[in-house]
């Protein structure tokens, strides 16, 4: 038997070794547990004692291109205690522009002191950016056991670079 036939007899093996072990028939494996709970996520609830968001965004004109690239620096949050897996939603809204775009980062056990929150950086066509700056909103919330609760809610000076 050459290698090749061989080694696609122990793929097969392995396939129908996996197969039966995890089957309805066999049961020996599960293989659909999840490998953590995600019905607690956002249940819990944190302590955060001081939030800081950035004074400026800005949105910067790509080199030989139309496009302009959003750049939200990151907010931060102190989390003195913290009880289960609540999480922590970070959003700029530029309402004259019709853009919202916001990111949501789950607290764990672990996360006491510091905790950055950051927003990918974004591209806009350059027809949608027709001033020199625009005022938005910078949000940091906390959503816990079905609540939320804002954090920070503060207006932010989005500047254009060309």
């Amino acid at each position: 038997m050459d290698r090749s036939r061989g080694l696609s007899a122990v793929a097969v093996t392995v396939i129908l070794g996996v197969t039966l072990a995890s089957g309805p028939a066999v049961g020996l494996v599960d293989l659909t547990q999840p490998r953590f709970d995600p019905g607690n996520i956002g249940q819990g609830n944190a302590t955060v004692s001081e939030v800081r968001t950035p004074a400026t965004v800005q949105l910067k004109q790509g080199l030989e291109t139309e496009s302009y690239y959003l750049e939200t620096p990151d907010a931060g949050i102190r989390v003195t205690a913290i009880q289960g897996r609540p999480t922590v939603a970070y959003k700029l809204a530029i309402p004259s522009m019709g853009y919202s775009r916001g990111t949501t980062h789950f607290l764990g056990p672990d996360d006491t002191g510091w905790v950055s929150l950051s927003l990918a950086r974004d591209t806009l066509p350059g027809d949608r950016v027709s001033a020199s700056s625009y005022e938005g909103t910078l949000s940091v919330t906390l959503r816990y056991n079905g609540t939320e609760r804002v954090l920070s809610e503060r207006p932010v000076t989005v500047e254009v670079v060309e």
